[in-house]
């Protein structure tokens, strides 16, 4: 209980009064209780400005561990199967406020978790092989708008964890670091990007526009999860450059957003990825329906009463075949006329946009470097093979 007058008030390096006394919650009126009575009579004030307390860690069935039973799963044995990071993880996952259940089928759970979130820095460090940020990186201002949203979405995870990191609210940077790398990343962003990455040409600008925003987004994530995963961080750290003369990530300054903040811009792209989830289950029944077989084999037509849902898309309508992973999008109303008989190729999604879709097998060939279909395919007879797009890549990297 006088562990502040035994501890803090006899190193110099130390201060009084303590930052923080973390403990179980068993010691409510144990530690917390007699350090902070025997603090006021000795020094006028408590010994410590925050206090933080946990519950205790049970088995798989939420019964007390013990050698008796035979539950007991030591740190030891888990560092050795799974790792340390997968043991951290674990306990960020945690909601410590209560007791908290683990067993080997929770930490199997949670190894899927760390591969994917691993998995996320394995792509970004894939694709920034011949990015130099002094030689390549694009101003903000210039960049795609898909790519300033995922940095805008960056930037406000930062701002989320930071918050969530001074509050302890570890569980929920668990989930919101969870959340950006498998739904934001993986399933949205990194998924209309691979087109770009792999097929355009590799000084092109919208490549490396894409390659700024994965730059970004990889300096700023690895350091959001090195104090979770720390010889992940430092894993990713050494395999790749983000910082001139600081060796370890641990060693790196905490990242701070950047001064853009997210607008109309940012509102629109989001407005985007609503209607991208829409669409997405046609194309998946009429993959079922054998209609079409990967989502580069499909054109897509689309129309929406919304005015402002239609002014969106008409704006950026040539990117909207890259961001839904097909080959053709089209805006046309006659395309659609009599689309509610024609029960085998369309559906009507009856939601506030009263947005119609029609999915029916992509005009055109299949250009055998990016895999779209195109009708313009073989029109150069030197790469008969190739749709316009990638004649002009393959063109700029010979040059």
């Amino acid at each position: 209980g006088v562990s502040h007058q035994a501890v803090l008030r006899q190193d110099a390096g130390l201060h009084y009064p303590a930052a923080l006394y973390l403990e179980g919650s068993d010691q409510h009126r144990g530690w917390f209780q007699s350090a902070l009575t025997t603090a006021m009579a000795i020094e006028h004030k408590s010994s410590f400005k925050g206090v933080l307390t946990h519950g205790f860690v049970m088995d798989g069935q939420g019964k007390k561990m013990s050698k008796s039973a035979g539950n007991v799963v030591t740190p030891q044995d888990v560092m050795k199967e799974f790792g340390t990071d997968v043991l951290r993880l674990w306990v960020t996952s945690c909601d410590y406020q209560f007791d908290v259940r683990l067993s080997q089928e929770i930490l199997k759970q949670l190894v899927d978790t760390y591969r994917k979130i691993r998995n996320t820095f394995r792509y970004l460090l894939s694709n920034l092989y011949d990015f130099d940020i002094r030689k390549n990186k694009m101003p903000y201002e210039k960049q795609h708008p898909l790519d300033r949203w995922a940095m805008v979405k960056t930037d406000q995870l930062v701002q989320t964890v930071t918050g969530l990191y001074e509050k302890f609210e570890f569980h929920q940077i668990y989930r919101e670091v969870y959340n950006f790398c498998v739904v934001d990343l993986s399933a949205y962003y990194l998924d209309a990007l691979k087109d770009t990455l792999y097929t355009a040409a590799p000084d092109s600008w919208i490549r490396r526009s894409s390659q700024t925003a994965l730059f970004y987004i990889l300096s700023r994530l690895v350091k959001i999860v090195a104090p979770i995963m720390p010889f992940t961080a430092e894993e990713v750290w050494k395999a790749y450059a983000l910082e001139e003369n600081v060796n370890s990530v641990h060693a790196s300054s905490w990242p701070c957003p950047q001064e853009v903040k997210a607008g109309r811009e940012f509102e629109e792209w989001e407005h985007i990825r609503e209607i991208r989830d829409l669409v997405t289950p046609f194309l998946e029944k009429q993959r079922e329906a054998k209609l079409i077989g990967a989502g580069l084999e499909a054109k897509v037509f689309l129309s929406v009463e919304d005015k402002k849902s239609a002014e969106i898309l008409y704006r950026y309508e040539k990117d909207l075949a890259r961001v839904f992973v097909v080959s053709q999008v089209y805006l046309e109303e006659k395309a659609l006329e009599g689309m509610e008989t024609a029960e085998s190729l369309s559906a009507i999604f009856q939601t506030k946009l009263r947005l119609k879709v029609l999915v029916s097998k992509a005009d055109g060939e299949k250009c055998v470097r990016c895999w779209n279909y195109s009708p313009f395919v073989g029109q150069d007879l030197t790469h008969a093979a190739l749709c316009p797009k990638c004649v002009e890549a393959v063109k700029a990297a010979k040059s």
